[in-house]
This record gives C-alpha cells, structure tokens and sequence, in this order.
C-alpha cells in the first residue's frame, strides 16, 4: 500500500511545485485583449449588444440590439423614450456606458463574424453547343426530319451569334435619306 501512495505523493508535489512556478506574464499579453492593453468589457451574458455606431450632422448614433426582444434601435445620447439611456461614448475604444433597469452598462461594439462560403466551379469538360453544363437536358430529336430541323435551327443560331460577334451590318444605300413626300390633303 505504502508503494501506491508513495507516487501518487510525488505527483501531487510536482503538481504543486509546477503551480507555484506558473509563468503570469500570459495574461497581461493575451490575444484576445485588445492591442492598447486595455481590459476588455466582456459581451458575454449582457442584455443588449452595441452594433453599430454612426456618425451624422447631429452627433453620434448608437445601435443598440436587445436579443431577448430580437429588436434594435438608432438612438442618441442622452435622448430618453427607451428602455435604456445612453450616457457616455468612449470614441477611443468603440463602447458606449447607458443606463438599463437600474444598472450601468458598458458595451463594447460587436465585432463581426465574417463567415467564409466554398465556391465550386463548373467541372471542366465538353459543352454541348456553347450550353453550360447543368443547364438543363438537350432535346434529342427522333425522327429524320425532326433532326434536320433540329441541325437547320442550330445552324442559323449558329450564323447569328457570328454575325452579332463581327458587329453591326451596314444597311445598303444607307447614306441615302428617303423622304415619304408631301402628305395627301383631306377634301
């Protein structure tokens, strides 16, 4: 029994000497601090969040979200007929101080959550006739004579996509002005 507890013992002890050793020069310089070694204000467990701010001829406006309601609103300093006022605006670092049920809020503004999206490209391969692949089926024609129309009609789209493509076509006598004539008096 006594072997057991012998280790166990030692392992405690490196434990606790490992502790007392800490290195505490972590927290001062956490990534997650923001750069001018500020403490910052935690979002978590607020009851509105601070979205926006803007700037017009009357001053500062704040967005202020509240999550329970799923609803936020534009509002200004000091400007009363919320639920909360706001007091101060520390330009400096994005957060704002207001008044909410008796209690003073700092917000800081919410950083947003940029959320990449895979794009896939079209499989390289043969194009049936200039139509990109997944447009949908190709007819296919059944008799003899529906596939000659078929090959008449995808010749002349043929023959006007290169036309279109050389430009316009000058019309013939086209600097020549017709005039209609005088038009016939009523008797």
């Amino acid at each position: 029994m006594t072997k057991t507890v012998r280790p166990l013992s030692l392992l405690a002890g490196l434990a606790l000497g490992l502790l007392a050793r800490a290195d505490t020069t972590l927290a001062p310089n956490s990534p997650f601090a923001p750069p001018d070694g500020s403490s910052a204000v935690a979002a978590d467990n607020q009851p509105l969040e601070l979205r926006g701010i803007m700037q017009d001829g009357g001053g500062y406006r704040f967005s202020v979200y509240d999550p329970a309601k799923k609803s936020g609103q534009w509002v200004r300093l000091n400007e009363s007929g919320h639920d909360f006022t706001v007091r101060t605006h520390d330009a400096a670092r994005d957060t704002i101080t207001l008044d909410y049920q008796g209690r003073v809020l700092t917000l800081p503004l919410r950083a947003s959550k940029v959320m990449g999206v895979a794009v896939t490209e079209p499989a390289p391969g043969p194009r049936l006739n200039g139509a990109m692949p997944g447009a949908g089926p190709m007819p296919q024609p059944g008799t003899p004579e529906e596939k000659a129309r078929f090959n008449r009609a995808v010749e002349e789209i043929k023959r006007r996509r290169d036309l279109r493509e050389k430009g316009p076509v000058p019309m013939p006598n086209s600097n020549k002005v017709s005039s209609p004539g005088p038009m016939p008096r009523p008797q």
